[in-house]
């Protein structure tokens, strides 16, 4: 199993959703850490970073190999999280 950390910015919009949906996406990172290992996981193009499907919300993560460490860098709807991960 992966421990799943959330920076200082995915915690924040995490916190600004409706309670259903942020269940419904902690859920769903805890599925990741979980499965990790046996799921083909969707880099993003041109980045290092992978994305996690939540419904219209796309939540954008680094994986760790070999520290088991999955870090879920946003969540956002999809345009907005992708424009983001853009200006880095």
């Amino acid at each position: 199993m992966f421990e799943v950390v959330l920076e200082e910015r995915a915690r924040r919009q995490l916190a600004k959703l409706p309670k259903k949906i942020g269940h419904g996406i902690l859920r769903k990172l805890r599925w990741l850490g979980e499965n990790t290992e046996v799921i083909r996981h969707e880099r993003l193009t041109g980045r290092e970073e992978y994305s996690l499907h939540y419904g219209q919300y796309r939540i954008p993560y680094l994986l760790d190999w070999t520290k088991r460490v999955i870090i879920v860098t946003d969540i956002d709807k999809h345009d907005e999280a992708y424009r983001r991960l853009k200006r880095r």
